[in-house]
C-alpha cells in the first residue's frame, strides 16, 4: 500500500498526466505518419501514449497469428528494431509502441524515427 501511495504522490508532484496529455497528440501523429510511410502497417491505434500498429501481408491477409511460432518476418524486423537501439513488446502482428511515461518530446520523435527506420525490413520481408 505504501508503494502504491508514494506512486501517486509522484505522479500528481510531477504532473505526469499533464505531461502525457501534452504529448498525446505528438504521438499520434507519429503514429499516423509511420503507418502512411509502411505499406506493411494496415492500421494503428493509439490513446495517450500507448499505440499498435497491425501488420498485414500484401494480399492483405494476417501475416502471422499470434499464437505461432514467430515468423521470418518479424525476426528480421526484430533484428533491425534492436539495432535502432529499441526495446519493446513484440506480439505479431500487433507492434505495441508504449514509451516511459517521462519521455521527452525529442527522445519520443528520436524513437519513432528509429521505429520508421526499422519497419522498412519489415516491409521488405513482407514482400511489399
Amino acid at each position: 500500500m505504501a508503494c502504491a501511495y508514494e506512486n501517486v504522490k509522484y505522479l500528481i508532484k510531477n504532473d505526469v498526466l499533464g505531461h502525457v496529455q501534452a504529448l498525446a497528440p505528438k504521438f499520434e501523429d507519429a503514429m499516423k505518419t509511420i503507418s502512411e510511410n509502411h505499406p506493411s502497417i494496415k492500421q494503428y491505434r493509439s490513446i495517450g501514449m500507448f499505440g499498435c500498429f497491425d501488420v498485414h501481408t500484401p494480399d492483405g491477409s494476417n501475416p502471422q497469428l499470434q499464437h505461432t511460432a514467430i515468423d521470418s518476418a518479424f525476426v528480421a524486423y526484430k533484428k533491425a528494431y534492436t539495432e535502432n537501439g529499441l526495446i519493446g513488446l513484440l506480439r505479431p502482428p500487433h507492434l505495441h509502441i508504449a514509451p516511459p511515461l517521462n519521455i521527452t518530446e525529442s527522445q519520443l520523435m528520436d524513437g519513432f524515427e528509429r521505429q520508421d527506420k526499422a519497419l522498412y525490413a519489415l516491409d521488405e520481408a513482407l514482400g511489399f
